[in-house]
């Protein structure tokens, strides 16, 4: 029997790493607890990039430790509109 193939399509504006948790950590979890369901064939986090880089040093650090560990980041530059992450990953979903 085939195993499934599962993706993760992560809106990370509602929820974000926690505070005090790296990113590589986060990733290990999260894989863990997919591979029950499964073999991960997309893991992706939606964003908007341009708003974290002016926070802080931890965002650029988190940024990059989460696309060391696999994780394929996408930017969604809201532009004044709302629910921009959301239909980006509803349209990832459909092409799944």
């Amino acid at each position: 029997m085939k195993e499934a193939e599962i993706a993760i399509f992560w809106d990370y504006e509602n929820c974000p790493v926690p505070s005090g948790v790296s990113g590589h950590e986060i990733v290990n979890r999260i894989r863990t607890l997919a591979h029950e369901f499964g073999s991960i064939k997309v893991l992706k986090a939606y964003t908007q990039i341009s708003d974290q880089a002016i926070h802080s040093s931890r965002s650029a650090i988190l940024r990059s430790e989460l696309q060391s560990s696999g994780v394929s980041i996408t930017d969604c530059p809201h532009n004044n509109y709302k629910n921009v992450a959301d239909q980006m990953i509803i349209g990832a979903q459909l092409g799944f």
